[in-house]
């Protein structure tokens, strides 16, 4: 039986945990050079800035900042680095690139639900409160430092578990807003297919993606087996709420006035790009 404990176990632990953070790294560039037709948009002003793209366009950044950032930090190089300074940066980028892809989701039922403000401020609250625990997870942690490197973070296994978990129930949220409001109000075919069968896509992908971390934090081996799945997971999630919003970009510039009509909920609003 493998002692997760031994300190030698931990080390390999740690060197497999630096070629995952690589792995995705790769990963991400791959897919930010495939999908950044937006910002190339917004840069050529062919696409006019409007603030719900906020949170699509930080979240990618950010995420790209903080795979960059855990592959410099695990590099011999980062001897000459203060390594908590370095990884408070690096968990501030990444976890409010969690906080950036949940919020894409949330901000279709927040315009939908327009005209009720206690279901806005339910959720605004559920928003809160998830940034409340990636501050926590951002914040209180400490640095073990492994072969002549940063190493990696010691975050505690219960904040780690109850992140992902709220992370998960949260996405949950949005999507069953999203279709309890649209079941409510009149809307174009097509808005209620895509936003129905991809915002189930969304949440089975990043609940997926999610409990195999959770599952790890939960089972608490040893600090490096707690962390080692959190990167995939937060590159999963930002992918898949990319590519929601990138499609439904695609379908507002390909639908036609006459398919669309007049509607309660412009179409705009539901790509959460209010005129």
């Amino acid at each position: 039986m493998v002692n997760w404990a031994d300190p030698n176990v931990i080390s390999k632990c740690s060197n497999i945990l630096e070629y995952l953070n690589f792995l995705c790294l790769g990963v991400y560039i791959w897919e930010y050079i495939k999908s950044w037709q937006v910002e190339l948009a917004l840069i050529c002003r062919r696409m006019p800035p409007r603030w719900p793209l906020l949170p699509y366009i930080t979240g990618r950044i950010l995420l790209l900042t903080s795979a960059i950032m855990i592959c410099w930090i695990a590099s011999p190089s980062s001897q000459v680095l203060d390594c908590h300074s370095a990884f408070l940066a690096f968990s501030f980028a990444a976890n409010s690139s969690i906080g950036c892809s949940s919020l894409n989701l949330m901000l279709r039922p927040f315009m939908i639900w327009k005209g009720f403000s206690w279901v806005r401020i339910f959720l605004v609250l559920a928003t809160i409160g998830q940034w409340i625990f990636l501050l926590r997870v951002m914040i209180d942690f400490t640095v073990m430092e492994v072969n002549d490197s940063c190493g990696f973070m010691l975050v505690d296994h219960d904040d780690m578990t109850t992140l992902f978990v709220y992370t998960m129930c949260y996405d949950i949220l949005a999507l069953a807003m999203t279709i309890i409001g649209l079941r409510k109000t009149p809307s174009s075919n097509v808005i209620w297919r895509t936003l129905h069968k991809q915002g189930i896509a969304y949440v089975l992908i990043t609940c997926f993606a999610n409990i195999i971390p959770t599952v790890m934090s939960a089972l608490n081996l040893n600090p490096a087996m707690n962390v080692i799945f959190a990167m995939p997971a937060s590159v999963v999630s930002t992918i898949a709420s990319n590519r929601i919003v990138l499609s439904l970009i695609n379908l507002q510039s390909s639908a036609s006035t006459e398919e669309m009509g007049s509607r309660d909920i412009p179409l705009t609003t539901m790509l959460t790009l209010p005129t």
